[in-house]
């Protein structure tokens, strides 16, 4: 964390004294002398505070991540700045939501979304402005947590589990977490493996002690950090989502369907992800077709942008694969992820100025039907 720093300047005092004597030919009493003195003025020599957004350097420092990352073995090891892919989009949403997500990496890398295997661990953090309200603790399992660390002057909420390891509290207004994953913690291998539970979280308690001291020390200025426009129409699953194109392109053979509405505004949030889905107004039409599974078709209106922060993360090279959808134009991206635990491909795609993804088995061919929709 870098420390706030204060400039400060010697104040000028300015005393000007003048005295004033009558005088004439004959000699006469002296006038009375007068003194006159300038008021002190203000302090004009002090620089105004930084008002510049936080940013990662101003959140953790260069030896706290390696704290946290540290293994079992006790070995030191090289960490370089990297977004873990499976969790990449809700970091690019994040980051356009109006917040700030800062992530590290040790090992080689997650070699795919959703993969476990390798050596790589990611220590990530996370914050949003203006959602201390909506703050909700992290789930241990499938309920919320209930195990509490003191950091700094804040009591945080932890969980250690299959999903990794989390520091998590409302931190003045905003929502932060502290997060680690790793490969290996659920098939073995982890470079955690026989560390005990706590030992993780007591690794990243200098990166959390950082990060709730700079938000909370931050100005209103330093949390005004850049965004993108939230929807601010009805969420609809018609038009390019009409779903009849839908049902034609899974070519579903008269299998009975259920196609229905799910808006994050309409939603409990229960974690820092779905915060950020109820702010940028992120919804989902999602298409049940008994006998061939699910459909998800995730859109964000106004986000298009995103697709090119996807792309350009460290490790997401080895994790989307660039395509082409019939009828798309020049200036729209498409890519299909790179997936390790099952057949279900997410194709990520901007269609004008919004982003969607589309998670389904042939889900080349639902992007291209949305396109053709509307168009």
């Amino acid at each position: 964390m870098r420390s706030p720093r204060f400039r400060a300047s010697a104040s000028l005092l300015i005393i000007v004294s003048a005295s004033l004597a009558s005088c004439a030919i004959t000699p006469e009493p002296s006038a009375p002398t007068k003194q006159v003195t300038t008021a002190e003025p203000a302090d004009t020599t002090a620089e105004p505070a930084d008002a510049s957004p936080l940013t990662c350097s101003d959140l953790v420092t260069p030896d706290a991540t390696v704290v946290a990352l540290i293994g079992a073995d006790g070995v030191t090891p090289e960490v370089t700045e990297a977004v873990q892919p499976s969790h990449a989009l809700e970091h690019a949403l994040l980051t356009g939501a109006g917040g700030l997500a800062c992530s590290w990496r040790v090992g080689t890398g997650q070699l795919g979304i959703g993969a476990e295997q390798g050596d790589w661990a990611y220590l990530s953090v996370e914050v949003l402005p203006d959602a201390a309200a909506d703050w909700v603790p992290p789930y241990a399992g499938d309920v919320p947590s209930e195990e509490h660390r003191t950091v700094g002057q804040v009591e945080a909420t932890t969980s250690a589990g299959e999903t990794g390891w989390r520091i998590s509290a409302p931190v003045a207004s905003a929502w932060v977490d502290v997060r680690v994953t790793s490969s290996g913690v659920i098939t073995g291998g982890s470079r955690f493996e026989n560390a005990p539970l706590d030992s993780v979280l007591d690794g990243m308690m200098p990166a959390a002690e950082q990060t709730f001291a700079a938000v909370k020390a931050a100005t209103t200025e330093q949390l005004s950090l850049p965004k993108l426009t939230f929807r601010e129409d009805e969420a609809r699953c018609d038009g390019g989502l009409y779903q009849l194109g839908i049902e034609n392109a899974l070519d579903l053979d008269g299998a009975s369907v259920e196609y229905r509405l799910l808006d994050s505004r309409a939603k409990t949030i229960d974690g820092l992800a779905s915060a950020v889905e109820a702010r940028i107004g992120l919804f989902t039409c999602e298409l049940f077709a008994e006998g061939f599974g699910t459909t998800e078709i995730t859109v964000v209106r106004d986000f298009e942008s995103t697709i090119g922060q996807l792309a350009a993360m460290p490790d997401m090279s080895s994790a989307l694969e660039p395509t082409v959808l019939d009828g798309s134009v020049d200036g729209e991206t498409a890519f299909q992820a790179r997936r390790e635990d099952g057949p279900r491909s997410p194709v990520y795609f901007t269609l004008g100025q919004t982003l969607y993804g589309v998670s389904s088995d042939g889900a080349t061919t639902v992007a291209e039907a949305i396109i053709a929709q509307t168009r």
